[in-house]
């Protein structure tokens, strides 16, 4: 018997050890102060009947397009290691991996962005969540962001009126934006530039590549040489201009996904969502 087997054999265990508890509670009831106002998804009609899982999924999907086609040329230059974002540029990350249908993936680039201090890689997670119904998570993630979930109208005086009456209530809050980029076109009819191609089309198999290299890893980092080959993709796509591609449907590789839920990826129907006239 070695020393360390000697040792090992006097060892005692513990009869209440102190386990830490997890940064986000588990319980079926979030209790937390302020987790009504959180998980109370604004609605622009009196008659929206669609749950809240509904919109957010399609709120989290037009976040992920608005992020990925007007920030993904600029966020994805910065490196930490070869295979490491800068956080601006882990959320752009975790927005690809998402519209791939690669959610744990999207998750994990989101959470270390977010530890990072990015309010709108917590956002995300606050919609990715509540997307899948796991309200306690969401309020949690609701509570980091700085981005007011549920914020006030701001009162707007016409010129020529002086009754408060008259005034209009201007919404300008970030459920309410995602909305109506929602609504300007639909998803087939959303176009990208050469640049947001080339990315859209290289991360999934980067990641799906170190998904296959390290079987056993839950943390969904990219092939080697990951941070070359981008920035050999953003100054080859820029260099021929910035061209609009037509969308079209790209085939994605494999990714592992979460197998007991589902997302909502429909868009909502106008009736529901405010659009009546």
């Amino acid at each position: 018997m070695t020393s360390i087997d000697q040792l090992l054999a006097r060892a005692l265990l513990m009869t209440e050890p102190g386990i830490p508890h997890d940064v986000v509670t588990y319980e079926d009831v979030y209790t937390s102060a302020g987790s009504h106002d959180v998980l109370s998804w604004p609605s622009s009609s009196p008659f929206n009947e669609n749950p809240p899982g509904r919109d957010a999924a399609y709120d989290l999907q037009t976040l992920c397009e608005t992020v990925v086609t007007q920030t993904a040329a600029t966020s994805l230059s910065d490196f930490v290691t070869e295979q490491l974002p800068e956080p601006r540029g882990a959320r752009v990350l975790g927005c690809i991996l998402h519209l791939a249908d690669s959610e744990d993936g999207a998750r994990f680039w989101w959470q270390y962005a977010a530890g990072a201090g990015d309010d709108v890689a917590s956002y995300c997670l606050y919609l990715h969540h509540l997307a899948l119904g796991e309200t306690h998570a969401a309020a949690w993630w609701g509570e980091q962001t700085g981005i007011d979930t549920q914020p006030a109208p701001e009162k707007v005086n016409l010129p020529g009126y002086t009754d408060p009456a008259d005034n209009l209530d201007l919404d300008s809050s970030t459920p309410t934006v995602l909305r109506i980029l929602g609504r300007l076109l639909s998803p087939a009819d959303r176009s990208r530039t050469e640049v947001v191609t080339a990315v859209m089309e290289y991360v999934p198999s980067a990641v799906a590549a170190g998904y296959a290299d390290n079987p056993d890893f839950e943390i969904p980092l990219p092939g080697p040489h990951f941070a070359d080959h981008i920035a050999i993709i953003l100054a080859a796509a820029s260099s021929v201009g910035g061209a609009v591609c037509q969308r079209q449907k790209a085939r994605s590789p494999s990714l592992r996904r979460r197998p007991d839920h589902t997302r909502a990826d429909a868009a909502p129907d106008d009736s529901a969502r405010g659009g009546h006239r």
